[in-house]
């Protein structure tokens, strides 16, 4: 304030420049003391846990920061929907060898990784379908995409499409109009940076549920919103199963990826173990 005063109001610069001079020979002596005693020089620098908004939660007025609103999102969603074991899912321990074709799993390893940066990005692009028979690894691929984009602040919503159901049914049915936090699940399922939508085609299709299928990724296409999902049923099979309207919804923005293997991931890895043990 001095050095201020000074300088702006009294127009007195070359007192102002001793001012200069004192500050900043008193801030290498403060550099002197501190590594004459082994203390780390940014000692009185705050530590943030996000620096992007320095845990004001906002990065401008009216403009939440991510970090705020993936807080909220795991609030709401229970650590988004992804627990346990899942967090620990990764690009680093899916094994390709486990493929038929480890070449051409890994370049899609690679539209995956790209599929993260373009959403952090925030460019438009295809979805992704992943399809294949039960065990082949959908789930661990798709909650990989889900772990990097939180890891790099981007919010996520993981729910087997039961769950989801149940989220959407409780708010359209329930005499007070559901609960104020399935009303807010709701609308983040489509608002949120990333969906994931696990084993679509398990669960009991009934006029509802078709109908909250469609509308959900309509409503996300529509504001390009990624999103994954997973299935055990073929494109052929997807088609029977829910009719042209909701598989063209699917097909039209979305790379459709096959995941190949001779046995479910679980039944390589023991009949590997068996044959490691011989």
């Amino acid at each position: 304030m001095q050095r201020i005063k000074v300088g702006l109001y009294e127009k007195n610069y070359s007192k102002a420049k001793i001012i200069d001079e004192q500050m900043n020979q008193l801030l290498e002596e403060k550099t002197l003391i501190l590594k004459a005693n082994s203390i780390s020089l940014d000692i009185y620098e705050p530590k943030w846990n996000c620096s992007t908004c320095k845990d004001k939660g906002y990065v401008r007025p009216g403009v939440l920061c991510d970090c705020y609103k993936q807080e909220h999102f795991d609030q709401l969603f229970f650590k988004s929907g992804i627990k346990g074991n899942m967090q620990v899912q990764t690009f680093d321990n899916f094994k390709l060898s486990y493929y038929k074709d480890p070449i051409a799993m890994s370049k899609k390893i690679e539209r995956c990784k790209d599929f993260v940066r373009k959403i952090v990005a925030k460019e438009g692009q295809n979805n992704l379908f992943f399809t294949g028979d039960v065990g082949r690894g959908k789930t661990h691929l798709s909650v990989a995409i889900a772990n990097l984009a939180m890891n790099q602040r981007k919010t996520v919503i993981y729910k087997r499409i039961d769950d989801l159901l149940d989220i959407i049914r409780e708010y359209k049915y329930q005499r007070d109009g559901g609960s104020l936090e399935c009303n807010k699940q709701l609308e983040y399922l489509k608002e949120v940076d990333l969906l994931v939508i696990d084993d679509l085609g398990t669960e009991s299709l009934t006029p509802f549920a078709e109908t909250q299928i469609r509308m959900l990724i309509e409503d996300r296409n529509i504001l390009d919103k990624p999103w994954i999902i997973n299935s055990n049923l073929s494109i052929k099979n997807l088609q029977v199963k829910y009719g042209a309207r909701i598989t063209d919804r699917i097909i039209e923005k979305a790379d459709i990826f096959y995941f190949e293997s001779e046995m479910s991931i679980r039944e390589l890895k023991r009949s590997r173990q068996i044959s490691e043990k011989k």
